[in-house]
């Protein structure tokens, strides 16, 4: 809360108790911090999410049909405003996939995690234009709802109202029939207790995200949130399948805490939008400068052979954590899929 020790109330636009009559109208705007009101969440099968999915931020000037079985999309380069109304870019499933590239069997994760702006904007408008239901058009195979900030130097209230916030669209896209996967943000040991709740309320939510793109980017942040997911599991009860956003480096810490886990990130998009072409390296990948070769078939080589990395690092992370605290935690969970180590 370092911000309210000189923070000016008139300018400030953090919900805080220090402003009372606009606190009580945040509070009126979600319904309260708590999870009463929120639905039940729709949701895939955990064991239809594969281990990789990489992240396509946009198509490629005349590639079309580039032959990724998943692929994931920023929500800020679905929806926009577009002549002064704030519609997605596509109006059907498969002019979705014409806009990205993509093929018309590629199954589509939409990825809410992002910069504040665009999120924000979602949220300001998204009743006012229907988006969800527009969305839902669109052919989803899930989404990775947004994830409101939690600034450590933020009010807690602020982090309450966010996380509510998050909790809202995420009842809305499953209402909408959009399947919906809770990002579980928390910077408190309280946090956690929070998720506990509301997980044991939602027996139906197996599947949560957690990003690790920004703080949690750092190992001594983003290893001690992985074993609060662990914790979590354990507390619960019940196998749950992460999605880490950008959690690549972590994928060795994942596979040895989760049976079931999923890695979104744009990296081997990114190579290919620089024209480097990957190649295997024991447990690494060397990024190959090349000006041969078509942008969507290296877009899928990459992917691959990223994919193959990671599961190089996954099976280390099995065999190099102690056996018995592996075991005894799938013994504490009900059944459920072994490991799976195809991740395309």
């Amino acid at each position: 809360m370092d911000l309210c020790a000189t923070c000016d109330r008139a300018t400030c636009d953090k919900v805080c108790l220090k402003k009372a009559a606009r606190y009580a109208e945040d509070l009126l705007e979600i319904g309260g911090f708590g999870f009463h009101g929120v639905p039940a969440l729709l949701q895939s099968s955990s064991g239809a999410l594969p281990h990789y999915i990489p992240m396509v931020q946009h198509g490629f000037e005349g590639v079309e049909d580039v032959s990724l079985p998943w692929a994931a999309v920023p929500m800020s380069r679905v929806i926009r405003f577009q002549r002064g109304e704030y519609t997605p870019v596509a109006t059907t499933a498969e002019g979705l996939r014409r806009r990205f590239g993509l093929s018309a069997n590629t199954r589509i994760v939409l990825v809410g995690v992002g910069k504040d702006r665009p999120i924000e904007r979602y949220w300001r408008w998204r009743r006012v234009y229907d988006t969800p239901r527009f969305l839902a058009a669109l052919g989803f195979a899930s989404v990775i709802v947004p994830n409101y900030s939690f600034f450590l130097e933020d009010p807690r209230p602020q982090h309450f109202f966010n996380r509510k916030r998050s909790l809202i669209c995420a009842g809305e896209f499953s209402r909408a029939g959009i399947p919906s996967v809770p990002c579980l943000q928390a910077v408190a040991p309280v946090d956690w207790a929070y998720w506990h709740a509301f997980l044991q309320t939602h027996a139906e939510v197996s599947i949560v995200a957690k990003e690790f793109q920004t703080g949690l980017a750092r190992r001594d942040r983003g290893l001690p949130a992985i074993e609060s997911l662990a914790h979590l599991q354990d507390q619960t009860r019940r196998r749950l399948h992460v999605v880490a956003v950008g959690g690549g480096k972590y994928a060795a810490d994942l596979a040895a805490r989760f049976d079931s886990w999923t890695i979104i990130d744009s990296i081997p998009f990114m190579k290919a939008t620089h024209r480097r072409m990957a190649g295997m390296a024991g447990r690494r990948v060397r990024w190959i400068p090349t000006m041969d070769g078509d942008l969507g078939e290296m877009l899928v080589h990459n992917s691959l052979r990223w994919s193959d990395c990671l599961a190089a690092r996954a099976r280390a992370g099995v065999r190099e954590n102690p056996a018995p605290e592996q075991v005894a935690r799938r013994a504490a969970c009900p059944s459920g899929a072994p490991v799976q180590l195809e991740l395309l």
